[in-house]
């Protein structure tokens, strides 16, 4: 079975497998409003998980020596009712409205990750502190996003980004990192694929759209570790992003049903945060500049 929808999932991989190999993350975050959109979220979502399953192995077996077992423990077991949970949603939920719910992820995801990458750097100049105090919110911020995280992975696959902002905090060492969010991988879609085949995903028209989509994949993928060392990798997550943002606003904004009351109240709420952001971040730069210059 062959269908012209299938090779624009397959050369969405290229990217998405690209930022994997670059990365260690990122494949189906970045892939899934297209997969999804054009494949639908019934066999989107097992698409996802199972295309991700060869390139994942291959990194756990390669980077077994440098993993943060006592740490990978901890995730899965914080993941787990997440993912049971997940898995129960992606069969009760429409696929309208579970393409709301990841259009509305992957933008919630890109706009912090812009604010982190690009605003606070290159807009507000701001300043690290010296010594940051773990306080009891940021605890409770980062268990949240590893318990919701679990949650958007068991239904929709994207919880990597969710994940992540808790394993930044307990995995400080760059390549233990990069290994141990792997085998996270390995284990958590591992039992995603082990759940979808039971459930009967695995039709021929998923079969055909993997056969297109691996081989392309796996040329992101190859190219994304040949020039790992040579990307700015700053520079490559500012763009990575703003596709999030565009692909993912898209996805929200295109299935909402949207009447002309919404229309006006989300276009003037928008403004007032917009604004609102702005004065802010403004604000801050100009409190940073004058500390660069006390400096």
């Amino acid at each position: 079975m062959f269908k012209f929808d299938y090779l624009l999932v397959g050369l969405m991989q290229v990217i998405g497998f690209f930022v994997q190999g670059t990365t260690g993350f990122g494949c189906t975050v970045i892939a899934a409003p297209v997969t999804n959109g054009l494949l639908g979220t019934t066999i989107g979502v097992p698409y996802g998980t199972a295309i991700t399953i060869p390139f994942l192995y291959y990194l756990a077996i390669k980077g077994r020596d440098d993993i943060s077992w006592k740490d990978l423990a901890k995730i899965v077991v914080l993941c787990a009712p997440g993912i049971l949970i997940g898995q129960y949603l992606f069969y009760q939920i429409t696929p309208q409205t579970a393409k709301i719910l990841i259009g509305a992820m992957v933008t919630v995801i890109a706009v912090m990750n812009l604010h982190k990458h690009i605003i606070k750097p290159l807009v507000i100049k701001e300043i690290d502190a010296t010594e940051v105090v773990d306080t009891f919110l940021k605890k409770v911020f980062r268990y949240g996003c590893l318990i919701l995280g679990g949650i958007v992975h068991g239904a929709f696959n994207i919880g990597g980004p969710l994940i992540t902002v808790y394993t930044l905090e307990a995995v400080q060492d760059k390549k233990k990192f990069r290994n141990t969010m792997t085998m996270l991988w390995v284990v958590l879609n591992s039992w995603n694929m082990f759940n979808q085949y039971q459930n009967g995903a695995f039709t021929t028209e998923l079969n055909s759209a993997l056969l297109i989509g691996l081989p392309l994949a796996g040329i992101g993928f190859f190219f994304g570790m040949r020039f790992l060392e040579k990307i700015n990798r700053e520079q490559f997550l500012r763009i990575v992003y703003v596709i999030l943002l565009i692909i993912g606003s898209n996805m929200l904004l295109s299935n909402i049903p949207w009447t002309a009351d919404m229309k006006l109240i989300t276009m003037i709420s928008s403004a007032v945060v917009l604004a609102a952001y702005a004065v802010n971040v403004m604000m801050k730069r100009k409190a940073n500049l004058s500390k660069l210059q006390a400096n």
